[in-house]
Parts: structure tokens; C-alpha cells; sequence
């Protein structure tokens, strides 16, 4: 059996995302908000290795290719990827003890699931890394204990195909998504989940699941159609945010979106390279990648 395992953990974004108000307080969800997401993962990666090891750790960094670097500042037992391998070891009765090394491409607090995708790397890995046999569903029981958009990432493949991803983040099908090019605008500071969704809950909409499953089931991006219940939110929430949406609008031509919670923007464009240099010869404050949505792997 191996001694490790190495697994790219891809970021994701939202190119349709419908929230509802939070459950009431005397519900067993209480305080968690439904959601109606379309969801692909793209080509930018964070590259997860477990290796066994007397103990779990972590070493955990930007990689020097990354396109929006930062100080990895929490500890090793606030890091999901270092709580998805624990939980892994309660839920087998096992110590399941590795070294997990992370060197990381998608920036923090970004929108981008990072996190995330590291953690589900990171079960996947430690699955196979130890012969636990775990099938997908498992693995995303397991991951939902941790974080809603855990279970989007564990797919049949390493790769997680498009997917409408709704309730908690639990109930996923995928869809089939032609790949589509996009840029991704990543500002020098990030948000904060809970305060977005804070925020959120001063004005909630209603979920509109149906929406989303309409753009999603056509196969194809149009972005004028694309929306985020969470975008004036995140706006609100970070100011800077409205800010760089108003400097980016002098130069592109076209919608720009908001991943997730924010802070990172995209916009889908067939010259993804082109548009890039112009954001960044014009606009101060911000990184650009030039990224393609990823049709996954594993049978539908």
C-alpha cells in the first residue's frame, strides 16, 4: 500500500446562486439558509499530499505560482482539511495519522470553496491512503458535518462535474456544462461568510430553486442570465468590494459576477487572457487568472 497520495483540489464557483432566509430558531436547522446552486469547479488548484505519520500535521502555504498569494495565519486545528481527516478517523474507529501538505492557488476568503475542496481532497486521499474502501455518498456524509459545500466537491472522480447543488448543500445532481472560459478577478482582501450572510438576513429573498435549475439544466453559460442572491450583501459588507465593481465596469464590457459570498469576481469572456492584461494595466488592487470551467470525471 502506498505511504502517500496526492490530489489537485480545484476551486469552484457559482454561475447561479439562489439563497432563502435562515430556518427558524425552533427547527433542527435552525439558523442555516437553503440554497439553489448551480456549481463547477475550474481549472485552479490547491495540490493536497497525505503522507502516514506517527501524528496528524500540517504544512500549509501559498505556492509560488499562486495568483493572489497571502500569510497562512490559522492553526493547524482550525484548518478543515485537518478536521475533515480527524472526523474521518471517528467515523472508521481508526488513527488515521498523516502529514498533510497543502500548497495552495486559491486565495482565502475568496468565494472559491477553497477550503473546502481541501477538505474533500483530503478525505479522498486519506480514503485511499489508508484502503478505507469509502464510497462518494459516504465520504459526503461525512463531509457535511464540516461545511455545506464539503459534499459538492466529492464527486465519482478527483474532479467534481457541474452540479445543481440545493437544501443544505447535501442534495447534488449533476449536470452536463460545456467548458467555458473565465476570468477571475481577485481583490486584495476577502469576505467573511457569516458577516455576508448577516448581512443577507437584514433583507432575505425568497429561494428561487427553480431559476437556478433552468440556467443550469441548459448545458451552456449566458451571462447576462447568471445571478447571486449574495452579491449586495457581500457588497455591503465590504465596501471595497462596490468599489472595485465600479473601476472594473469602465473596463469590461459585459456582466460581472460574484462567486459565492465574495470577494472574487469573474467574467465570462472567449478572450480570457486579453481582458486580463486590460484589468491589469487599468485596475489597482486586484489579480486576474484566466481559468476554464472543468466537466469533471466519473459517469453521470
Amino acid at each position: 500500500m502506498s505511504e502517500s497520495v496526492s490530489i489537485k483540489a480545484p476551486a469552484k464557483i457559482n454561475l447561479a446562486l439562489s439563497v432563502g432566509p435562515p430556518e427558524p430558531a425552533d427547527t433542527p436547522d435552525a439558523g442555516m439558509h437553503p440554497i439553489a446552486s448551480w456549481m463547477t469547479a475550474v481549472d485552479l488548484f490547491d495540490d493536497i499530499t497525505l503522507e502516514k505519520a506517527d501524528e496528524i500535521s500540517l504544512d500549509a502555504r501559498f505556492a509560488d505560482d499562486a495568483p493572489a498569494p497571502s500569510p497562512v495565519g490559522w492553526l493547524t486545528g482550525d484548518d478543515l482539511a485537518v478536521r475533515a481527516l480527524k472526523r474521518l478517523g471517528e467515523h472508521t474507529n481508526q488513527d488515521l495519522n498523516a502529514r498533510i501538505t497543502i500548497r495552495k492557488r486559491i486565495p482565502v476568503g475568496g468565494g472559491l470553496g477553497g477550503g473546502s475542496s481541501d477538505a474533500a481532497a483530503t478525505l479522498n486521499a486519506a480514503n485511499r491512503l489508508f484502503g478505507l474502501g469509502l464510497g462518494p455518498a459516504q465520504l459526503q456524509a461525512i463531509g457535511r458535518t464540516l461545511g455545506s459545500d464539503i459534499p459538492y466537491f466529492l464527486d465519482d472522480g478527483d474532479t467534481p462535474r457541474p452540479a445543481i447543488v440545493s437544501h443544505f448543500g447535501e442534495l447534488i445532481r449533476r449536470v452536463e456544462l460545456r467548458p467555458t472560459k473565465l476570468i477571475l478577478i481577485m481583490p486584495g482582501f476577502g469576505c467573511h461568510t457569516g458577516d455576508v450572510y448577516r448581512q443577507y438576513d437584514q433583507a432575505p429573498l425568497t429561494l428561487d430553486a427553480a431559476r437556478t435549475v433552468m440556467l443550469a439544466e441548459r448545458g451552456e453559460v449566458i451571462t447576462e442570465d447568471l445571478f447571486n442572491d449574495l452579491a449586495l450583501a457581500a457588497q455591503r459588507t465590504q465596501p471595497e468590494l462596490e468599489t472595485v465593481l465600479l473601476r472594473l465596469g469602465r473596463v469590461v464590457d459585459g456582466p460581472i459576477h460574484v462567486s459565492g459570498s465574495g470577494s472574487t469576481l469573474f467574467v465570462v469572456t472567449d478572450e480570457p487572457d486579453t481582458l486580463a492584461s486590460e484589468i491589469a494595466s487599468r485596475v489597482t488592487g486586484v489579480r486576474c487568472a484566466a481559468v476554464t470551467t472543468l466537466t469533471g470525471t466519473g459517469s453521470a
